[in-house]
């Protein structure tokens, strides 16, 4: 049953290894009192090598950054029941959206926040890999500032 006084937000992006994961661990390192965080991912495969790599390595990032305890320790897929009863859904680019939407109707309070991955857009130099997952990190940082901060003007 749902507590009327959380509020509960639900990160996704595709594999859910690097730009979800570090949305719902950074929020939940906040420790905001009344707010859940869970992520997933629209494409999760746990069984690819890179996969688990790229977890690995956003899992070195949170460490880096001091965030590591907050983390969870695997992907998760997006599903109807992730996504059900949520607050809030944050979906990190429209590409996140238009596969979500394969699988889930998502709810009509779903944000989109136009972050590229790793292997898209910009972001496809494999030597760069580091330095876009700083990249990624210091954006995400910000718009869960700006999320927290447009939250705490409505309570």
């Amino acid at each position: 049953m749902k507590d009327e006084n959380t509020m509960n937000i639900h990160f996704i992006c595709r594999g859910n290894v690097l730009r979800s994961l570090i949305a719902e661990t950074y929020l939940r390192s906040l420790q905001l009192p009344g707010v859940e965080t869970t992520s997933s991912g629209t494409n999760v495969d746990l069984s690819s090598e890179i996969e688990c790599e790229f977890f690995a390595n956003t899992i070195g990032l949170l460490k880096r950054h001091g965030l590591e305890q907050y983390a969870k320790n695997t992907s998760d897929q997006l599903t109807l029941k992730r996504i059900d009863g949520q607050d809030l859904t944050v979906c990190m680019n429209q590409r996140v959206i238009d596969e979500a939407n394969t699988s889930v109707t998502l709810p009509h309070n779903t944000l989109s926040w136009d972050i590229v991955d790793i292997g898209e857009g910009r972001r496809t130099v494999s030597k760069n890999l580091r330095l876009y997952e700083e990249e990624i990190f210091n954006e995400i940082i910000a718009k869960v500032d700006e999320l927290v901060g447009s939250l705490s003007r409505k309570m």
